[in-house]
């Protein structure tokens, strides 16, 4: 005959458990599903579901309607990173989620777990580069563009730009320049070409526009 503490302990496993499964299928992270067993996820489906919901958070136009997919897409990379921890695109996408919600300790610590599995990661150290570029905090983000332009993404457009603005802020106009070329190159545009021709006059450095973009 089972006793009131033996009967106490099956009840509550059993409601864990019931809880955990549902949070798992909700996109929930539930801190207390310890007795989950990560591996019969479908990490495919998971993904899929992840990204979809990022995608239409990217697509929607009321802010209710972009929490609501950015919370539903966080719970997806979440199981993501528990089914697999040495998966780095989980953690980035997870940076970018809290980064878009101004939560930057959490931002910060989910890139760190993405450079650090990888520190040459193209697309971790570019993502990272943009949370400094929108805090202002060009130094560093010119750290992690140039390790991502170094290793894969010299051809994406934003990445060229973002680099040509920051090396114009720095006053080196010869590497603003040429990003800005290569910017054009990829992307033709007349406002482009119009900073191009600007770079090319002399006295450039002096002129009151330059001293705006400085600031």
């Amino acid at each position: 005959m089972m006793t009131c503490k033996k009967i106490f302990i099956l009840l509550f496993v059993t409601l864990l458990c019931v809880n955990s499964s549902q949070a798992f299928q909700s996109g929930k992270i539930e801190k207390n599903s310890v007795f989950f067993d990560y591996s019969k996820l479908d990490a495919y489906e998971i993904g899929k579901e992840a990204d979809s919901f990022f995608e239409k958070y990217q697509k929607a136009e009321e802010q209710s309607e972009k929490e609501n997919w950015l919370n539903l897409s966080a719970g997806k990379y979440y199981l993501l990173t528990k089914i697999d921890n040495t998966a780095i695109r989980p953690y980035v996408q997870l940076g970018r989620i809290y980064d878009e919600k101004n939560k930057t300790g959490l931002a910060k610590e989910n890139f760190y777990k993405a450079t650090n599995l990888n520190a040459l990661d193209p697309y971790a150290n570019f993502y990272f580069g943009e949370f400094y570029y929108k805090r202002n905090d060009y130094k560093r983000a010119l750290k992690y563009y140039n390790t991502a332009y170094n290793n894969g993404l010299n051809n994406r457009y934003d990445l060229n730009i973002r680099l040509a603005v920051i090396y114009e802020k720095f006053a080196d106009l010869v590497n603003a320049k040429k990003f800005y070329e290569i910017s054009n190159s990829i992307k033709p545009d007349s406002a482009l070409q119009e900073k191009i021709r600007l770079l090319n006059e002399s006295g450039y450095d002096k002129s009151e526009y330059y001293n705006i973009i400085r600031e």
